[in-house]
């Protein structure tokens, strides 16, 4: 009888505690609901049907001299429950053009031009973020991500519940759904599924996919035959010993691939090595928990960061991978995901389980700051989006449009958000990211 009475208890203190934590997750969302006029030019959520695990900006816009907004195009999927279909997504999402500063707009008393956070000004017509989906394609379970290929974006491959990868030519399949599952090409290898994906920058047809069967898999589709959809991997490397999270080309250096785990280790894979069994070199001590995201920076071919469910986020030297360049702290939750700034180097965006997306900016590391300023965190964390109240599932960074992003959550809200000029504005005194490399 006691331990009914103790089991009781425990699960109203349970209760109870779950409740505490939704109120205080309520009263930070409203907190933030109220400031964002003050950091955003503009913000759009959108409450979807189901939630989505993927989210990636197509890299095309269109946009018409006549209308003062661009039409930029996302790729989403679905996570559904209780046997209902699942889609991969096309959306259509319209975004205000810049306004241009006009001098009657200024405001003598607050001295700018124009509304808080440097939107379009009192005069400009005023425009929403529109958000609508497109394109619906049968798709069989949810799928853990979705991206498309660089040298072809019409080309998408899914990642699988059941560790088989799809490949679906956009093109070939109509805007509604027809009930009927059929992808152009279906990757069989993997015996568990993975959310590591990367399609080779370089080399139009090669991607690169991790899984929780702990191993790394090179596939080449343009060895496609339209006899048999199924295909298999060209190289399988089984260099980690745990679920592998996350694969990244080099975006400077065709021959490297970056790949993290829950064994603690980056590892680089050059595929000029015949060998499958051990990589290139590796990190081992950077992270005393799994490590979920690598990303590679963009313009910088030495500089590569690393996420962890440690919470933090490891910044490396390839040359030198005995130790850590920096460590950056802030996340109150595991890392799940990064991606560096599409145009401004120095600038990192991440992703945590608190439910933040963080921006970093690495020219700021080691800046001196007031007491009154670390208690906000460290001179280098440049931001944080607090416009989701459950874990963050995937984000983006709009190659047409700077600092637009697109964020999507398990609370199935999809954000679409630009922080505001004022709060990223570049300094003259910001440093390139080669001199934290020295």
């Amino acid at each position: 009888m006691e331990d009914d009475e103790n089991g009781l208890t425990n699960k109203q203190g349970s209760e109870e505690d779950a409740e505490l934590e939704q109120k205080l997750i309520n009263e930070e969302y409203k907190t933030w609901k109220k400031n964002s006029v003050f950091l955003y030019d503009s913000v759009l959520s959108t409450a979807l049907e189901w939630p989505t695990l993927t989210a990636q900006w197509l890299p095309d816009v269109v946009r018409d001299p006549n209308k003062n907004y661009s039409t930029h195009r996302l790729l989403i999927g679905t996570n559904t429950s209780s046997g209902v279909q699942n889609y991969l997504q096309i959306a259509h999402v319209q975004l205000p053009n810049p306004a241009t500063p006009d001098a009657a707009d200024y405001d003598e008393e607050r001295e700018e031009i124009g509304g808080y956070g440097g939107g379009a000004g009192k005069k400009a017509p005023g425009t929403e973020v529109k958000f609508s989906i497109v394109q619906k394609i049968d798709h069989n379970g949810e799928i853990n991500k979705a991206r498309y290929q660089p040298k072809n974006p019409n080309m998408i491959a899914t990642m699988c519940t059941d560790g088989r990868v799809m490949i679906w030519d956009r093109t070939k399949h109509p805007s509604l759904p027809t009930g009927t599952v059929n992808p152009d090409m279906e990757l069989i290898g993997h015996t568990k599924e993975g959310f590591g994906l990367n399609w080779n920058p370089h080399v139009a047809g090669h991607l690169a996919t991790g899984s929780e069967d702990t191993t790394v898999r090179l596939w080449d589709i343009t060895k496609f035959s339209m006899s048999n959809k199924a295909l298999h991997a060209a190289r399988t490397y089984t260099h980690h010993n745990a679920i592998v999270n996350d694969v990244q080309y080099h975006p400077l250096h065709d021959k490297l691939i970056g790949t993290v785990s829950d064994d603690l280790t980056l590892q680089i894979l050059d595929t000029r090595n015949a060998s499958t069994t051990t990589s290139a070199v590796q990190a081992k001590n950077g992270h005393s928990d799994a490590i979920n995201a690598v990303a590679f920076n963009l313009a910088s071919e030495f500089v590569v960061a690393t996420g962890s469910a440690d919470k933090s986020i490891g910044i490396w030297d390839l040359r030198n991978l005995n130790m850590k360049l920096h460590a950056m702290e802030g996340h109150q939750d595991s890392v799940t995901s990064l991606a560096w700034h599409p145009f401004e180097e120095t600038i990192l965006g991440s992703a945590s389980n608190d439910r933040r997306i963080c921006f970093w900016d690495l020219s700021k590391v080691g800046e001196e700051q007031s007491p009154e300023d670390s208690e906000d965190g460290p001179p280098e964390l440049l931001f944080i989006h607090g416009g989701h109240t459950n874990h963050i599932s995937d984000f983006s960074w709009n190659l047409n449009d700077p600092w637009v992003l697109c964020s999507a959550a398990e609370d199935n809200l999809i954000q679409v958000w630009k922080v505001a000029n004022a709060v990223v504005g570049k300094d003259l005194e910001d440093v390139p990211i080669d001199e934290l490399e020295q």
